[in-house]
């Protein structure tokens, strides 16, 4: 009957003797529809009003993006980021992959690529930034200051990309609507002469909206992840730079302070363990001379602002805030209560508004 043999319970067609094997035809490809496929849980900017972020770094990394991609990629591209149209996005050191879905059924592949420092063009840097007291304060606390790309400046580096030959961009939008375009018999304009298209512009501002809220992600696009940097940078504050000839051989770390110890650096001022055994748990006189002045804080919240937003979710209040105000309330009484204490000497200082004694009156 021109029908195969039966094989778990299907006929194999095209399996008898004398009947040719069918041929299967490969679909035809589908055009682009007119508006792009909707994504599901696709990666979209934070803002509910759909802008990028405001935050500096995310301006500045999105300057470069409007001197380079045309106008109507840019607004395209904007609203693809409101829409949600990345199917992924990954950041890695000197590298930005990403899905973006357009008017085909498959989504177009998107790479950014920026060059990475070096080992040592990184040390030159951190050594800048651990010279500045804000830049210390500031990348210890989780924020990184507007003016770190001074640090960088001086040694020829540039934090953000700057110029064009800073980034190398590419999407694959260019080739399969080529080739689809040809399969279908349709013509097809020739290929943009600027790589910025609007899945490249997608992801850049995508990228963007993330800086503002890591703003540390450039550190980690420039070769460094955050965790290696601020461990780098601590180093860096505890280890001074190159000695000099009256600081020890050159070129070796010197710590940046030195403790000394009365009565135990000093040579042959201490005595052997065994003689010092009937005053070991006694406190030496230099105790009493020690100074810990309970001061204001130069930055507030450090520890608050490095562990970040609370992971509770659905509370009824910001569990952040009510810490901060806490250690607020907390820290201005114990400077108050400090304050109220006598000095060391047991004389109470007098006030401007205490009467001198009669024996000091004229």
């Amino acid at each position: 009957m021109g029908a195969g043999p039966i094989r778990d319970g299907l006929i194999r067609e095209g399996t008898a003797q004398g009947v040719p094997p069918r041929q299967i035809v490969a679909p035809r490809p589908a055009a682009p529809t007119m508006h792009p496929k909707k994504v599901r849980g696709g990666v979209r900017l934070a803002a509910k009003d759909g802008a990028v972020c405001r935050a500096w770094s995310s301006q500045r990394w999105m300057r470069l993006v409007e001197e380079l991609a045309p106008n109507e990629a840019m607004a395209e591209g904007l609203r693809y980021a409101q829409m949600g149209q990345a199917r992924s996005l990954a950041t890695d050191h000197g590298r930005i992959t990403a899905r973006v879905q357009g008017r085909l059924p498959a989504a177009y592949g998107v790479e950014v690529r920026l060059p990475v420092f070096e080992f040592g063009e990184w040390e030159h840097a951190l050594a800048s930034m651990a010279a500045e007291a804000r830049h210390v304060a500031g990348l210890l606390a989780g924020d990184v200051p507007a003016v770190i790309e001074e640090c960088f400046a001086p040694h020829g580096l540039r934090l953000f990309p700057s110029l064009a030959s800073d980034l190398t961009v590419s999407c694959t939008c260019a080739t399969a609507n080529r080739a689809v375009r040809s399969a279908l018999g349709m013509a097809h304009p020739e290929a943009p002469q600027s790589p910025w298209c609007k899945h490249v512009c997608c992801v850049m501002a995508l990228v963007g909206d993330r800086l503002g809220s890591d703003p540390f992600l450039i550190f980690h696009l420039r070769g460094l992840a955050r965790e290696d940097l601020l461990e780098r940078f601590r180093q860096k504050r505890a280890v001074g730079g190159p000695g000099s000839d009256d600081a020890g051989a050159p070129g070796r770390p010197v710590p940046v302070y030195v403790p000394r110890l009365p009565g135990v650096d000093d040579a042959g001022a201490t005595p052997g363990l065994e003689r010092a055994l009937g005053s070991f748990w006694t406190p030496g006189e230099a105790l009493e001379a020690l100074e810990l002045p309970i001061r204001e804080p130069e930055v507030s919240h450090v520890l608050l602002r490095r562990l970040g937003a609370s992971p509770f979710e659905g509370t009824r209040f910001p569990l952040v805030g009510l810490l901060a105000t806490c250690y607020d309330l907390i820290g201005r009484s114990a400077r108050a209560e400090e304050a109220a204490l006598p000095p060391a000497d047991g004389h109470t200082p007098a006030t401007p508004g205490d009467a001198p004694a009669a024996d000091d009156a004229d």
